[in-house]
C-alpha cells in the first residue's frame, strides 16, 4: 500500500517539475512591487526580477538599505529598467495605500504584487502575558492586515493588467510551530484569506492569479540569528537552510507560471503537508522533536 502511495507521489512530483514552462523573458518589462525587500528573500527577489528585465519598486522600513537595493538593481538590470523604492512601515495601514499609489505613479501600473514582509519576533512559549498580547496585535497588523490592505489598494490595477499576487507564506501556515504560535496564526490567516479570494476571482471571471508560497527554513540573517538566540542549534543541524537566492527564484517561477501554491524545498515541505492530514500526531511529534526547550 505504502509503496503504491510513494510511487504515486513520486510520479506527481516528477510531473510537476517536468511541466515547467517558465520563461524568464516573459517577465521583461513587467511592473513589480516587492514588500519586505531590504534584505533576505525580498532583496533577492528584487535582484532576480532586475536581471530578467522587469521594472521594480521595493519597499521596507529601512530607507538607507532600500537605496542600496535599488542601486544594485540598476547594476543588474538593463539600462532602460526602472527601479524605485518607497520606505514604509507596514504597521501603519495608511502607509499601504501610499505604497501602491507611489508604485502606480512611478511604474504606470502594477503587474505583479509580491507580499513578503514580516514582523520578526523573538521565539518563545506562549504564556498569555501582557507582552504576548501586545506583540499579537502588532504581528497581526504587519503579517496579515497589511497584506489585505495592500491587496485591496492594488486590486484595480492588477485587474487592469490581468496581474498576479504572490504571497510568501511558510510551513508554519500549514502546520502550527512551537515557539511561534502567533506567527503561525498569521500565516494560516493568509492561506484562508487568499484561498477564499482566489475562488471569488474565479466566480467573478477575474483573471488575477494568486500564488501562495509555502516556504521552509531559509538561511536569512534574521532567521538564523533568531534560532541561535533561542538555542535551536539542533534544528539548524537537522534541517539545512535553503539559500535566499534559490528561494526567491522558486517564488518568481511559481508566480510567473500562475501556480496556485508552491512548496520550497518541494519534497520535504510537500511531504510534511500531505502527512499532516494522514497522520497529524506523527507529524506534530516529528515537528516538535526538532526543537529544544531552552533551560
Amino acid at each position: 500500500m505504502w509503496k503504491k502511495i510513494l510511487a504515486l507521489f513520486i510520479g506527481v512530483m516528477v510531473g510537476y517539475w517536468l511541466i515547467d514552462d517558465f520563461n524568464p523573458d516573459a517577465l521583461k518589462g513587467k511592473r513589480v512591487v516587492v514588500t519586505g525587500s531590504s534584505t533576505g528573500i525580498g532583496e533577492q527577489i528584487a535582484y532576480h526580477y532586475a536581471r530578467m528585465g522587469a521594472n521594480v519598486m521595493v519597499t521596507s522600513r529601512r530607507e538607507n538599505t532600500l537605496k542600496q537595493v535599488v542601486q544594485k538593481c540598476k547594476e543588474l538590470g538593463p539600462p532602460e529598467g526602472k527601479y524605485f523604492y518607497k520606505a514604509a512601515d507596514m504597521a501603519n495601514m495608511s502607509a499601504t495605500k501610499l505604497v501602491i499609489k507611489e508604485a502606480v505613479s512611478r511604474l504606470g501600473g502594477i503587474d505583479i504584487l509580491i507580499l513578503n514582509h514580516i514582523l520578526p519576533i523573538p521565539l518563545g512559549m506562549w504564556e498569555g502575558s501582557p507582552q504576548n498580547l501586545t506583540i499579537t496585535d502588532k504581528i497581526v497588523d504587519v503579517n496579515f492586515k497589511a497584506y489585505v490592505h495592500l491587496t485591496s489598494h492594488a486590486l484595480p490595477h492588477l485587474v487592469a493588467s490581468n496581474g498576479s499576487i504572490i504571497v510568501v507564506s511558510s510551513l508554519a501556515g500549514k502546520i502550527g510551530q512551537p515557539f511561534t504560535a502567533v506567527y503561525s496564526a498569521t500565516k494560516f490567516a493568509l492561506d484562508g484569506f487568499f484561498g477564499g479570494l482566489r475562488q471569488e476571482f474565479r466566480m467573478k471571471g477575474c483573471d488575477v492569479s494568486i500564488t501562495l508560497c509555502v516556504i521552509g527554513l531559509v538561511g536569512t540573517e534574521n532567521a538564523i540569528k533568531g534560532l541561535k538566540d533561542y538555542g535551536q542549534h539542533y534544528l539548524l543541524e537537522m534541517l539545512p537552510a535553503e539559500t535566499p537566492s534559490d528561494t526567491a527564484l522558486a517564488i518568481i517561477r511559481g508566480g510567473a507560471m500562475r501556480r496556485r501554491e508552491i512548496f520550497h524545498p518541494y519534497l520535504s515541505i510537500r511531504l510534511m503537508t500531505l502527512f499532516r492530514d494522514w497522520m497529524p500526531n506523527v507529524v506534530e511529534y516529528i515537528n516538535r522533536s526538532m526543537f529544544t526547550v531552552p533551560v
